[in-house]
């Protein structure tokens, strides 16, 4: 078990984390959250030792393991993208290949039984250890987590050092999920993912075989994985139960609670001081006096955390837009020997909010620079009809702000009307805050510049906003806050985002996009979503609200079905008809199959429904121990109980039991999970 005991940071005057608590089991999925600047890194990093911490215990259990994924990785070698990657299982290949040594040393030693049988038995053990730590898997498993995380097989062979920064971090997070350390502390794993391979990664973390602490900007993300959630705020630690919209809940829950609380408290402080000051120079009274006095120093008293001021966004009023926007006509793009769009048709009209699918590559960003006008077609027409006013966001505006300006000044040129209050209420959604707004813009890192240039993108009155990930370096509250702003907006938009949640809230149309072509679906992500899983034989119906299948983006679907549409009309359609065909037919192997007899079939049927109903019951314990995980971390937490070491011992003890528990009930409901899909 990974423990902190009474932790405490400080950088320079500043208090990070003053004697905080924190326990992470090893089956455990925990989320830590906090403002920008909270200190979620800090604690991180001090956690896996690569800084250190003024005061306070960081302890493992025996032989466990603790890494922690940065955002500053970055690649210094001259290897390949395989090479930096598979170099982390060396010590698991390194056993098979001193076993082989010390058969082949066996086999030569004729005269001396002992020392052959002392080898033989040494390569054995070594064999096994190698068996064990699925050596035999060594490249299996590293081509699934490459092509898992987005890598193309084409790839692998190019320099790891040569790719981007984001894709760097990338390779660093592939390199922890083959080292497998029993503790893995992740700082934003899903930046720089798309929709596809952080569902991917949702599974993998799910299924990892060790304790996760991890940070993300993505709500859908944490809701599916974690269940628990540790606030950081103003140096000390909250533990709540479940995902982050569960947090959240609790987190107003409490608040009112701890508001009620501090004006009972107060009423109650100026009742005594009143009868203080009114009676203290009565003897009579001077018993009474004192009483109230020594109540007083001890009365509770309650921090109550700043009130965040409720950030609301407004576009500008569009002016009138023509019927359609803009028009597609046979459209092609390509680039050196890469056809990326062919032939495409397609109008966009008011009201639209259009959303853009596709695997990385596919096409989803050029088919935004053609509309915008930032390129144009080889072939064919893009045209904007008069009176087609819009506003574009790329990540690579960021190069366009005025050099020498500030974060104020250049949100202002953009809208001289706008006013200082109001740009700073823009700039607040952003995450700058405070004297943040005065920095120049020369300095800030490259995600700090996007935020700038997408403030003076939204203040351009358009009747038509293209966006290509606008939510890539926001925090939670602020996507919320964009989300809502772009809702009300009167406009249209077409987008790209791998922000599952931001992308269902806005879109009601759907662009796929890939193989050549755009194919044309109504709904808004989870529609699509479904109607593929549908179409492939993953789902046969959706039940109300349920969230989409994500089977089809884990191959459930035939390979490639998000980059390469099955529409009518075009070449992968007219291929997988064949195949549609074929499976839906039985097999010449499962007419040769015997039937079940009718007691048989009753006996598996009674068999399947006992599974389902332990596998339901195993859900329910292990929600019910993740509880009262939860509840005792959050005791061992609070600083009222940091010095009664006899409470702390039995609650550590109690831990270890549920823990224990916990391991054996999600064994056993792992064990239910695989039967029950055969």
């Amino acid at each position: 078990m990974l423990q902190l005991v009474e932790l405490s940071v400080q950088l320079g005057d500043r208090v990070l984390m003053d004697q905080v608590g924190l326990q992470l089991g090893p089956r455990d999925r925990v989320a830590l959250v906090g403002r920008n600047g909270a200190g979620k890194s800090t604690l991180m990093k001090a956690a896996a030792g690569i800084i250190s911490h003024d005061s306070g215990d960081i302890t493992l259990g025996r032989g466990e393991t603790i890494a922690y994924l940065q955002q500053e990785h970055l690649v210094s070698s001259s290897n390949t993208l395989w090479e930096e990657v598979y170099a982390v299982l060396e010590p698991i290949v390194a056993m098979e290949r001193e076993a082989n040594e010390l058969f082949e040393k066996a086999a030569e030693i004729e005269n001396d039984e002992q020392r052959r049988a002392e080898l033989l038995e040494r390569a054995g053990e070594l064999h096994d250890q190698f068996t064990v730590a699925e050596g035999f898997q060594a490249e299996a498993r590293c081509g699934r987590v490459l092509s898992g995380l987005g890598f193309q097989r084409e790839d692998w062979p190019k320099r790891a050092s040569e790719f981007s920064g984001g894709k760097q971090v990338t390779i660093g997070l592939a390199r922890l999920l083959l080292e497998r350390p029993r503790y893995l502390l992740l700082d934003e794993p899903t930046n720089h993912l798309d929709i596809e391979t952080r569902t991917w990664l949702l599974h993998e973390l799910r299924n990892y075989p060790g304790g996760l602490l991890l940070t993300s900007h993505d709500r859908d993300f944490l809701d599916r994985l974690v269940s628990r959630t540790v606030e950081i705020a103003r140096g000390k630690l909250t533990v709540y139960s479940g995902g982050y919209t569960s947090y959240r809940r609790q987190q107003k829950e409490r608040m009112v609670h701890l508001r009620a609380r501090a004006e009972s408290l107060a009423a109650e402080r100026a009742k005594m001081e009143a009868f203080i000051r009114r009676f203290r120079a009565k003897a009579s009274k001077a018993a009474q006096v004192q009483s109230r006095v020594k109540m007083l120093e001890k009365m509770e008293v309650i921090e109550l955390p700043e009130q965040e001021k409720k950030v609301r966004l407004r576009f500008p009023d569009p002016p009138p837009a023509p019927r359609p926007l803009v028009e597609v006509r046979q459209a092609s793009k390509g680039y050196d020997d890469l056809q990326v769009l062919e032939d495409i048709e397609l109008a966009v009209y008011p009201g639209e909010r259009i959303l853009l699918v596709g695997a990385n590559g596919a096409g989803k960003s050029t088919l935004l620079r053609l509309i915008c006008g930032e390129e144009r077609p080889d072939t064919g027409n893009v045209r904007s009809l008069s009176g087609t006013r819009h506003a574009w966001f790329a990540q690579d505006q960021a190069r366009e702000l005025p050099e020498g300006a500030s974060v104020l000044d250049a949100t202002l040129e953009a809208s001289p009307s706008l006013g200082s209050d109001r740009a700073r209420a823009l700039l607040g959604a952003l995450l700058f805050r405070g004297d943040d707004v005065h920095k120049p813009c020369s300095v800030l890192s490259g995600g700090e510049k996007s935020r700038v240039a997408l403030g003076r993108v939204l203040l351009k009155r358009a009747n038509l906003l293209l966006l290509d990930e606008p939510t890539n370096h926001l925090d939670i509250e602020s996507k919320d806050v964009l989300a809502e702003a772009l809702e009300h907006f009167k406009g249209t938009i077409l987008f790209v985002s791998h922000d599952r949640e931001f992308a269902n809230r806005l879109a009601n149309t759907i662009w796929e996009v890939g193989g050549g072509t755009v194919q044309t679906h109504r709904g808004n992500l989870d529609d699509f979503l479904w109607n593929k899983a549908i179409a492939a034989g993953v789902a046969t119906r959706r039940a109300p609200n349920e969230a989409a299948p994500d089977h089809w983006l884990l191959g459930g679907l035939p390979e490639g079905a998000l980059g390469e549409p099955t529409g009518p009309g075009t070449k992968a359609n007219k291929q997988g008809q064949g195949s549609a065909a074929e499976s839906s037919a039985p097999s010449a192997a499962a007419k040769d199959q015997p039937a079940l007899s009718w007691k048989e079939s009753k006996r598996l049927a009674s068999l399947r429904r006992r599974q389902e109903k332990e596998a339901e019951q195993l859900m329910e314990e292990l929600e019910a121990l993740e509880s009262k995980v939860a509840a005792l971390d959050a005791l061992m937490a609070d600083p009222e109980n940091s010095t009664d070491w006899d409470k702390l011992e039995g609650w550590s003890a109690e831990r270890r039991t549920l823990d224990a528990r916990r391991t054996a009930a999600y064994e056993r409901w792992e064990e239910l999970d695989g039967l029950l899909k055969t």
